[in-house]
């Protein structure tokens, strides 16, 4: 969204059209990032209306140091590890709780915190190499989507993909690494047999 400076200060001025609109283009794409997370799409409905409810009370007050995309994403990140965090605990107390459940609840953490350290690297690539991979990763569109969206040929797509793997390599573990190109190699499939 181009216009996401504008957009922000409009919002810390209390422009509730500014806000209904940055609501209405980053909600869908949040609740999905968001059950990527926690597998529970009702309940990431929920954060996700909350992270924009908080980014209202505190609009005046909130330093955001990217852009109001990031900013948004991050905070859901936040509340889908701050859920599961909490789910686990609430889930020990329980009497009736059967031992291999809190491992399971204990592994979607462990994802979950892994797949943080993972986002952290993604933020740190060119601006329309994160641009691209996010839509391909976050969005799964295929290469045609990303291309027809931005403007640009599938050849830049694939290149700036190609340019984004190489630079997460560097930064990440290979667990970290392979963990990624699984995911891209799974929806690759999926878009080669839907016509890339």
């Amino acid at each position: 969204m181009n216009g996401d400076p504008e957009l922000l200060k409009m919002i810390r001025q209390g422009n509730e059209e500014s806000f209904a609109k940055a609501f209405d283009h980053y909600y869908t794409s949040l609740c999905y990032f968001t059950d990527k997370y926690i597998h529970d799409l009702d309940e990431s409905r929920s954060l996700v209306q909350q992270v924009f409810v908080d980014l209202w009370i505190k609009r005046d007050k909130l330093v955001i140091q990217h852009s109001l995309k990031s900013y948004l994403f991050k905070a859901a990140q936040n509340s889908a590890l701050d859920y599961l965090k909490h789910k686990l605990v609430e889930t020990k107390y329980l009497n009736d709780i059967k031992p291999e459940e809190i491992i399971v609840e204990r592994d979607l953490i462990e994802e979950a915190e892994l797949n943080a350290r993972i986002n952290a690297a993604i933020g740190e690539l060119p601006e329309k190499c994160r641009e691209i991979f996010l839509l391909c990763r976050f969005e799964e569109l295929r290469y045609t989507e990303i291309a027809l969206r931005l403007g640009i040929s599938v050849k830049t797509v694939e290149m700036q993909m190609g340019i984004a793997l190489k630079k997460l390599k560097s930064k990440l573990s290979v667990n970290q690494h392979i963990q990624i190109l699984v995911y891209l190699f799974s929806k690759n499939n999926r878009s080669l047999l839907q016509g890339k």
